[in-house]
């Protein structure tokens, strides 16, 4: 088990964050024009990239394929002449604007640890880097949850053609991805993830998955399954609609599965109820040495 009170929230610039071998920084371009690259490999691992503009990372990103062409991916989008489409690398876009707004001083480091080959346990890790940077800097990192910075449109999906390519806005415009994101809730009992005061949410008294269509309300938010009697959560999610969501749980799962949980119908935006998700899914994390069981 990993100790959520251990104080590793405050290292997220450190080359020994969360226990991990992240690589020294090193400027952020194109891959030819990084020095230490030689050491980014092919292996799956996570990463993180920051600017002198922000107090705090612009992106943490994980790769199940290779550090070296998924960070290729980014850098070329990042310094591409105009805005990058969200694929093939969905943060590429707004670390773009970022370039255009503050200039290119990027800086990347990686870390490709062994465990880092299972795909769930390597996106729980990334869960809860993004947990613990949000829990030290109060923000989430710039350019992750799809959020885009003031002043600037972001990028659809090339499928889309070119007229889901972003770029600048008009004076004063502004797009929903760049509301301020949600600060973080207090780490009440994070180790508690069957609590009824998990991470200071107000969570619903724990029923029968077969209750859900009965119980749930139709509000934004975010629920836990789980099975009686284990040690982890089954999963943990967010939705718009929780009895929508929970009763298609219903549909798909065993009824004998509990579930609990807390509405935020002043939280809607999807970014949102995405840091609320990630900051979940990070604590238990942190509490269990594992991600939800059927989570990823």
């Amino acid at each position: 088990m990993i100790q959520s009170d251990v104080n590793l929230d405050t290292q997220y610039e450190s080359i020994d964050w969360l226990d991990l071998p992240w690589s020294e920084w090193h400027p952020f371009r194109t891959l030819g024009e990084m020095p230490g690259t030689n050491t980014l490999t092919t292996d799956p691992g996570l990463y993180r990239v920051r600017h002198e503009a922000y107090d705090r990372l612009v992106y943490v990103g994980e790769t199940g394929r290779s550090t070296r062409g998924r960070v290729g991916a980014l850098a070329r989008g990042s310094f591409a002449n105009e805005m990058p489409f969200r694929d093939p690398h969905t943060a590429a876009p707004t670390l773009w604007a970022i370039r255009e707004e503050y200039g290119s001083e990027f800086e990347l480091s990686w870390t490709t640890p062994e465990r880092a080959v299972d795909g769930q346990t390597r996106k729980a890790m990334e869960a809860a880097l993004i947990a613990l940077h949000r829990k030290a800097t109060r923000e989430s990192p710039v350019a992750n949850f799809g959020r885009i910075i003031s002043g600037y449109e972001q990028s659809g999906y090339s499928r889309h053609g070119e007229e889901s390519r972003g770029g600048v806005l008009s004076q004063g415009e502004q797009e929903p991805n760049a509301v301020q994101g949600r600060r973080p809730f207090e780490w009440t009992a994070p180790s508690d993830v069957f609590g009824t005061e998990w991470m200071s949410l107000d969570w619903s008294t724990a029923e029968s998955l077969a209750e859900a269509s009965k119980v749930s309300p139709a509000d934004p938010g975010v629920y836990r399954l789980w099975k009686p009697g284990a040690e982890r959560l089954v999963y943990v999610g967010e939705s718009q609609n929780l009895r929508s969501r929970l009763y298609e749980h219903r549909r798909n799962r065993d009824s004998g599965l509990r579930f609990s949980y807390a509405a935020l119908p002043d939280r809607s935006a999807n970014h949102v109820l995405l840091e609320v998700e990630t900051d979940l899914l990070g604590a238990h994390w942190l509490a269990t040495g594992g991600a939800p069981s059927d989570q990823f």
